[in-house]
């Protein structure tokens, strides 16, 4: 499965804030937001996302990853949904290569398309680290902390809610999520266990006002929300936010 063999580690202290997007230790590990547009794809974009820092930290440069390489070629969905667990293994069935996105670009129209190729940069530095993957516990935010710091952003499943239906909430959650712009993302009652229909990723977490939050990169280009961005309430597993988590990275 490869599987992290070990959990984090207990001496770690963590921080009250942490924000990959500003980190100098390993430029480049959140890379500019990418739009996924009309595509169901944003499973595809969270992958990469949780993976681009594993990139920085074995060549030491930003590398955009290719969201598409996963749509097209993975054996999923493609524009209709997958998931986390389903990519990973392609990844590892391909000896641990992904596409960068200048050599594997999006389609104009952000649609799925025959797979092009399957080579690609490899993310496992040699054959003492290779690339794993662990599951977060469900509604370990607290954990989700530890593991966001210790190694980097983490791919999530979302319930931003339904834009159609007889359910208030779910459309409350919608229509608040369609139009963030800024502030911390807060509705009360947000079902769990319903609706995880979105996947982008946790970059950061921190404290505003006195309330804890999650600093979250969608992929629904840099005009939506703050450039981007939004910040989710931490430790209430809003909107299912630590129910179904994972992280990568070399180990």
């Amino acid at each position: 499965m490869n599987r992290f063999h070990t959990q984090s580690r207990d001496d770690t202290v963590v921080p009250s804030e942490y924000d990959w997007t500003n980190q100098t230790h390993v430029p480049g590990a959140v890379t500019p937001v990418k739009d996924q547009r009309h595509c169901g794809s944003c499973y595809a974009f969270g992958v990469v996302g949780a993976l681009e820092k594993t990139y920085a930290e074995i060549y030491k440069e930003s590398g955009p990853l290719s969201p598409q390489e996963l749509i097209d070629c993975s054996g999923q969905g493609g524009c209709d949904g997958g998931d986390f667990v389903p990519s990973f293994h392609y990844i590892k069935k391909n000896h641990y290569r992904l596409n960068l996105e200048k050599d594997y670009p999006s389609t104009p129209d952000a649609t799925q398309q025959k797979c092009q190729k399957r080579d690609g940069v490899r993310l496992s530095s040699n054959s003492s680290r290779t690339l794993k993957y662990e599951q977060i516990p469900d509604g370990d935010e607290e954990y989700m902390k530890k593991i966001v710091y210790e190694r980097g952003p983490v791919y999530i499943s979302f319930n931003c809610g339904e834009r159609k239906g007889n359910d208030t909430i779910l459309r409350e959650v919608s229509n608040k999520f369609d139009h963030y712009a800024s502030g911390i993302f807060d509705v009360p009652g947000c079902p769990a266990y319903r609706n995880l229909n979105h996947a982008p990723v946790v970059v950061g977490y921190g404290t505003e006002n006195g309330i804890d939050y999650w600093k979250v990169k969608n992929s629904w280009g840099a005009d939506w929300g703050d450039h981007g961005y939004l910040k989710v309430k931490r430790n209430e597993n809003m909107c299912e936010i630590a129910t179904s988590t994972y992280s990568a990275g070399l180990s």
